[in-house]
């Protein structure tokens, strides 16, 4: 078999690799049919290989079972199917696959929910508007499991998040580069892009009445600001309000051209300004303990000066488990250091963002097998 670039998401322990393995300089690194024995072998083949970026997506292939694939490779897997499902203008068993990559999306949060939250944060690769509405899936649907809403009604939460905005699909990649503000015609395609969205889904064959209804009215306010019908608080059902919180927050933590990426922090601390405006007030307090003051995937600067990530939340939203990637003197550090909680010199100082610090970080150093894509 020819040498070929070699990605993550090709990679388990366990695994004889299917291929050669060569680095940049075209050095074998593993010869095809070794088997990988650990996840620091493949952390090690992933810093020294090509980049396999400029392939395309890397899908995980159709004979893997997803039993075998990480949480944070569900999420992205689920990002890519859901690209192919809304990006095919005459969709087949529509209904049915939207419940399959929903389905992945759960259970993923049910192995590591952790890594899924930080998915939102840290993986920024696939087009907005696929990205966007998983991530609103995402956090709705965690915030619902807390609420412990039965599975029907998650299913729908869920279901309605990835196709809420279905009815401006391609609008809002566009909307992302935009500079300027809207003109009056695009103010109008996105003011009737919930009933045309609820049209499609129709068409499609979605009759999930709940379903309809969260797609219909998500952006329907509890003060009545909201659009198209300018609902009140009574007349906005529960699981609406929370893809309306997951919406907002998730959309305030991608950049735009006009405007950089919010801390996550300020994103929620925001939330909870607004309640009364967004959601209801108990909604939103509940919305931010779930995900926690700073979700996993949020870079702080600790006490002692080192940089680390948030990798768990915490039974405190004040106290999440961080790995520091620098030392206090701002030295990287091979290998991320799990911080004590307990330690006032490990508590979270502030919010940094990595990029501005030229940092980076792979989430399979943070999360170990759970990150592997």
């Amino acid at each position: 078999m020819a040498d070929r670039v070699i990605h993550p998401l090709q990679l388990k322990v366990g695994d004889a690799l299917p291929f050669n393995a060569r680095d940049a300089r075209g050095v074998l690194l593993l010869r095809q049919g070794q088997v990988i024995t650990s996840l620091g072998q493949i952390e090690r083949l992933v810093e020294n290989v090509k980049s396999a970026e400029s392939d395309g997506p890397v899908e995980i292939p159709r004979d893997r079972p997803l039993s075998k694939v990480s949480p944070l490779g569900l999420a992205l897997e689920a990002r890519r199917r859901l690209h192919a499902l809304l990006s095919n203008p005459e969709p087949v068993d529509f209904t049915d696959e939207v419940r399959r990559i929903g389905s992945m999306l759960c259970k993923a949060c049910s192995m590591n929910a952790d890594v899924v939250l930080a998915s939102i944060l840290l993986c920024r690769d696939e087009p907005y508007s696929v990205r966007h509405a998983v991530n609103v899936a995402v956090s709705s649907y965690i915030t619902g499991k807390a609420m412990h809403l039965d599975a029907s009604t998650l299913t729908s939460i869920v279901s309605a998040a990835l196709t809420m905005n279905i009815g401006m699909f391609d609008l809002q990649q566009q909307l992302v580069s935009l500079k300027g503000t809207l003109n009056d015609e695009l103010r109008q395609q996105v003011e009737i892009h919930c009933e045309h969205g609820t049209g499609l889904l129709q068409e499609y064959g979605v009759n999930d009445p709940l379903w309809l209804e969260i797609v219909r009215d998500h952006h329907e306010r509890p003060n009545g600001s909201g659009y198209p019908a300018h609902k009140s608080a009574a007349s906005i059902a529960v699981p609406t309000q929370l893809v309306a919180l997951g919406d907002i927050y998730c959309a305030r933590v991608s950049g735009r051209m006009y405007r950089s990426a919010m801390a996550p922090n300020e994103a929620l601390r925001r939330l909870f300004l607004d309640e009364g405006a967004v959601a209801d007030e108990q909604y939103a307090a509940l919305f931010i303990k779930t995900l926690g003051v700073y979700p996993p995937g949020t870079s702080v600067r600790l006490r002692n000066g080192s940089i680390g990530v948030v990798t768990h939340r915490g039974v405190s939203g004040q106290r999440p488990r961080v790995s520091s990637i620098t030392t206090q003197d701002g030295l990287l550090v091979s290998t991320p250091i799990r911080r004590s909680v307990e330690s006032e010199a490990h508590a979270v100082s502030e919010v940094v963002n990595l990029d501005e610090l030229d940092l980076s970080i792979s989430p399979a150093a943070l999360w170990g097998g759970d990150a592997l894509l």
